[in-house]
């Protein structure tokens, strides 16, 4: 009898060890249930929300236009600092402008590149961090231009300056 695929946030653990040297290490810490910390640069990079309202509401706005503008990447809730931290390319523009947010960047190039504290995907929260979309596999990440129109939109929501969402 032939076995099924296993689930995207297995997928999603395995693709985001790789980040890491020791990625074997990483699934392991995971199935122990605790925080691992994944080199940014290699795989990702992050874009930190500070205010964790203008996250939620940036997040809810691009899950509302995925099917136009393409699926959300990753997302985790960090309940410590109150924020929300997106994963996008490592691609992407070294220029971020955006209030209340900010861009972590790393490089596979340098050996003490920044990391963001990852909890175990498939699991519940880990010392007050949280998958709100897990990683899934197929390496989806968030598109920064949609993340700051999504953004724009949610602070415009926010302070009651319209309800148009990205488009307006």
């Amino acid at each position: 009898m032939r076995r099924g695929a296993p689930p995207p946030y297995v997928l999603g653990a395995h693709w985001l060890a790789r980040a890491n040297a020791d990625h074997q290490a990483v699934l392991l810490s995971w199935t122990r249930n605790e925080l691992v910390d994944i080199r940014l640069g290699v795989r990702c990079n992050a874009v930190r929300v500070t205010n964790h309202r203008l996250g939620t509401a940036a997040l809810g706005q691009l899950q509302q236009v995925a099917e136009v503008v393409g699926p959300v990447g990753p997302v985790i809730f960090n309940e410590a600092l109150r924020c929300v931290e997106f994963l996008i390319p490592c691609s992407a523009t070294t220029i971020w402008d955006m209030r209340e947010s900010e861009f972590l960047r790393g490089s596979p190039n340098v050996k003490h590149s920044p990391v963001l504290r990852c909890p175990p995907p498939g699991k519940g929260p880990v010392q007050g961090r949280r998958w709100l979309v897990e990683p899934d596999g197929t390496g989806t990440l968030t598109h920064p231009h949609n993340l700051a129109a999504a953004l724009r939109a949610a602070r415009r929501i926010l302070h009651g300056r319209g309800g148009a969402g990205l488009a307006a």
